[in-house]
């Protein structure tokens, strides 16, 4: 298995890959972590896959969480306000949790080069490819000379002006959101007190983010206004100039300020038989919901598995069918939202001269929806094709999260015993090596898992953590069939 781009999301793809027990070779034409604070966000359906490799908890005690988000006015007032809720979500870790990527980068590295199965090329810029059909052809340049070798699959998380989607020629889908913001990273050399909170400044004259990260970090987006001139935005004092409600020299540094192109797009192909894409590679958006890094980690996590059964002959490559068609409603809708918040931006900007602006949404909704597709049915029942919850469970006196007892595999969930099922859903059980895990009431007293068994008496959950379908006992067999025609099993 080959990727292309050590980021995150390449550095825990390499991770899923080599957790299945596969030789990993990761290539990036940099070297070390990123200079610079680019994602800064993360949610707790991603702190569940960094928990795989004991990583949630360090990155937790190294963030931050944000107490509440405005839209303000340019004074700050604020227009409109929303509480965020602290704590443990039904994920099992907060909700959302704000990191300092070149930091959360490295304690990822430190466990991708802990892994004797993962090889890390720096310094090693991919030049060409050759899909064979049953293998990729990889041509890299390392330090002036080329190297070639041979990999099942390519994955490319190559960012935003991927090399792999180019050779693929891949076109990308714009959603015609495109505009120039001025990033400014900071950091307080004292503690000045600001307020624990992400506001959206709603100024006419320039709308601009400001964002309180961790220990002291702090982040501002300003739009970039067809007047500007681009050198004056560049200048120090301008930049601090703009800075100003907040802070100062005297109670800050600067650590960068860059002119960003935010785009809006998605391509429309994720993979060509044997060379896949995710991540920024594969979709692009404006920062203000911080969903980049996300959705680029829930493409690998939805793709991993999958890999998996193919070079474990337990599926045919067709399964490759299911990534785009689950992981491309779920990023559209991500970007959609992402606009719907620029938008919201908008319409108070005109608001408040005394314009009217109408967005398509009105509100910030940030539920995810479900999966369309690599379920058991398109059900409504707000379960299938969602994460499955995570309580603390208590089995025989010992407490264990949910997740420790999925382990990567497909489980059906009960708080019965499985009664006989047909042949055909036998012979799945086996081959997938499907777990069961009995759940009684007393073993999750906080109830995560209750409206699930209102509903069913049994629940199949995929590897990626999402639920497959409910049953009961009459329609159990039938489920458990199901996966034969809708992961393609051989």
């Amino acid at each position: 298995m080959a990727i292309c781009g050590y980021g995150p999301v390449g550095s825990l793809c390499s991770l899923l890959m080599a957790d299945y027990g596969y030789k990993v070779l990761l290539i990036d034409k940099n070297i070390g972590t990123s200079p610079t604070a680019r994602a800064i966000n993360t949610d707790g359906e991603q702190l569940r896959i960094f928990d795989k490799f004991g990583l949630a908890e360090k990155i937790i005690e190294n963030s931050n969480q944000i107490e509440k988000i405005h839209f303000s006015k340019k004074s700050l007032e604020p227009i409109q306000s929303i509480t965020q809720t602290l704590g443990d979500s039904s994920m099992g870790w907060p909700n959302q949790v704000l990191f300092y990527q070149p930091e959360l980068e490295g304690f990822v590295r430190e466990v991708v080069e802990s892994k004797e199965n993962i090889d890390v090329m720096e310094l090693c810029e991919l030049t060409d490819f050759n899909d064979k059909g049953n293998e990729v052809e990889i041509i890299c340049k390392n330090e002036n000379q080329e190297i070639k070798f041979l990999s099942k699959f390519l994955i490319g998380c190559d960012g935003a002006s991927s090399f792999v989607r180019k050779k693929l020629n891949i076109d990308l889908d714009d959603f015609g959101y495109n505009q120039k913001w001025l990033v400014c990273d900071a950091h307080l050399t004292q503690n000045i007190y600001l307020k624990n909170e992400l506001i959206q400044v709603c100024d006419p004259k320039r709308p601009c983010t400001f964002l309180h990260g961790r220990r002291g970090h702090l982040r501002f987006e300003f739009r970039v206004m067809p007047e500007d001139n681009l050198k004056e935005l560049k200048d120090e004092a301008f930049i601090w100039n703009l800075l100003s409600p907040w802070i100062n020299k005297k109670n800050a540094i600067l650590e960068r300020a860059d002119i960003y192109n935010f785009h809006a797009c998605i391509a429309n192909r994720w993979n060509i038989n044997n060379v896949l894409i995710a991540g920024d590679s594969a979709h692009q958006m404006p920062p203000f919901m911080g969903a980049g890094m996300g959705t680029g980690i829930r493409d690998v996590t939805n793709l991993s598995w999958k890999i998996h059964l193919i070079l474990q002959k337990k599926a045919n490559k067709k399964i490759l069918e299911t990534y785009q068609k689950e992981r491309y409603p779920h990023a559209k809708w991500t970007i959609g939202q992402t606009i719907t918040i620029g938008e919201l931006i908008e319409g108070f900007c005109a608001a408040e001269q005394g314009k009217e602006f109408i967005p398509e949404k009105k509100g910030y909704d940030v539920r995810f929806p479900h999966i369309p597709s690599g379920i058991f049915k398109n059900s409504k029942d707000g379960i299938t094709g969602y994460p499955i919850p995570q309580p603390k469970l208590f089995i025989n006196n010992n407490c264990i999260k949910l997740d420790k007892l999925i382990n990567s595999n497909f489980v059906i969930m009960s708080k019965s015993d499985i009664k006989k099922v047909s042949e055909k859903a036998n012979q799945i059980i086996k081959k997938l090596e499907i777990k069961f895990i009995r759940i009684k009431d007393i073993d999750d007293p906080d109830k995560l898992l209750e409206k699930i068994f209102d509903l069913y008496k049994y629940v199949l959950v995929r590897p990626d953590l999402y639920v497959y379908g409910g049953s009961n006992e009459n329609d159990l067999s039938e489920m458990i069939e199901s996966i034969d025609k809708s992961f393609e099993l051989i």
